[in-house]
């Protein structure tokens, strides 16, 4: 019981420093979201991500702190993977062909509305030498709570739609296994509702400079430790079963050297190039991982590298109109046990490699033209060929 007056308790005291001296809050938009193709055929925006700000003292001869609230929503559809047994976590691809034959695998498309809310106070010590106005090092320290839902497929009720219900028969009764424990994939099971909440501490060091708009080459020195602990206790247990229980460790490093840069007689860039470099380390432990904290093949362990090369050509009409090059090179080994899966017997270690190239053109902060290929070299435990692959778009951005 005691453990459970820590979230209003933590949520109290993260509140306090907003309105010690004022009640106001300024407001801001960072960005909107499409729904799926079966509603609006993606053409209004559904999601959005919007907060609250304050900036103030808190000790003295240091920076104003930061206290912060953003709320996002978002709505799509997203599948149930089929790799993995619903009862006992394991992958297919720790199994044999007779094996597979034992154990029982969900599939399907679902409509996944989600929201959540983000509360946390960020303190700044020092001066960044390479940026007079920033801070050298942060203590960040906050409050999420993730909602979502796992809902029929919205195209169901559109006419001509012959796919069956995943959750439910026509008659909309519960279909077999979603009637049971769903350890693999508990936020299937029972109502389908999950809360997931998590408290982080966040500490990061900045040795680099400011850049006013992307077109700037960026130099300097980043490392960041970040620890999000979301036990059973912190009210995860209290809709629909045990949704949470688990602790994340994250270590990020990068580095980025300018190489040249040119510019033109009004101060606009003409042409520079920046190298860059980091390693990300993470691990996950615990009994339930929420769904969106699952990693890549539900591993609980990777080490990154990633080294990458970035062109900026001229700024045109419009400072935030321009274009980049981006060469990319990844290395990743992921290890350990698979997450969510009960006993924890199935461990792995994989490594996968790939490269890849960017071209986008940005054209009055609100329009973006992306064209991307890269190649996979090596594609971690799954026994597929190295491939080529390529995607492009078309992006609209609208920032308030």
């Amino acid at each position: 019981m005691r453990r459970r007056l820590l979230l209003p308790f933590l949520l109290f005291t993260l509140l306090l420093p907003a309105g010690a001296d004022s009640y106001s809050l300024s407001a801001f938009i960072s960005g909107v979201s499409n729904g799926p193709d079966s509603f609006g055929y993606n053409l209004f925006p559904l999601g959005t991500t919007f907060g609250f700000e304050k900036f103030f003292p808190i000790i003295d001869g240091l920076k104003d702190a930061e206290f912060q609230i953003e709320m996002n929503m978002a709505f799509n559809e997203t599948v149930i993977s089929e790799l993995y047994d619903w009862k006992t976590g394991r992958p297919k691809w720790s199994m044999t062909k007779e094996e597979e034959a034992e154990y029982e695998f969900l599939q399907g498309t679902y409509f996944y509305p989600r929201a959540y809310i983000d509360v946390y106070l960020d303190q700044g010590f020092w001066t960044n030498p390479l940026y007079p106005d920033g801070t050298l090092f942060n203590i960040k320290l906050g409050f999420n709570s993730y909602y979502s839902a796992a809902l029929e497929r919205l195209g169901l009720s559109r006419y001509g739609d012959n796919g069956d219900p995943v959750f439910t028969d026509w008659e909309g009764n519960l279909r077999y296994p979603y009637t049971e424990s769903i350890p693999a994939f508990p936020w299937l099971q029972g109502s389908r509702n999950v809360l997931s909440n998590f408290i982080y501490l966040d500490l990061y060091l900045n040795l680099d400079r400011d850049t006013p708009t992307d077109a700037e080459p960026e130099h300097g020195f980043y490392m960041e430790f970040l620890l999000q602990y979301g036990p059973w206790w912190l009210a995860n247990n209290i809709v629909n079963g045990t949704q949470s229980d688990y602790l994340r460790m994250v270590l990020y490093a990068e580095e980025k050297l300018e190489l040249f840069s040119i510019q033109q007689e009004n101060g606009w860039n003409w042409v520079n190039m920046y190298f860059g470099h980091s390693n990300t380390l993470q691990y996950i432990s615990g009994a339930i991982v929420p769904q969106h904290m699952i990693p890549e093949d539900r591993l609980r362990g990777y080490i990154s590298d990633r080294i990458w090369l970035h062109f900026t050509g001229p700024q045109f009409m419009a400072g935030d109109c321009f274009t980049f090059i981006e060469l990319n090179l990844y290395n990743t080994i992921r290890f350990g046990g698979v997450v969510n899966e009960p006993g924890n017997v199935t461990h792995a270690v994989e490594l996968q490699s790939s490269f890849t190239a960017v071209v986008q053109v940005r054209l009055f902060g609100f329009i973006r033209l992306e064209y991307q290929v890269g190649y996979d070299f090596i594609r971690g435990i799954w026994a597929e060929k190295p491939r080529w692959w390529q995607n492009a778009a078309l992006s609209f951005y609208v920032s308030v």
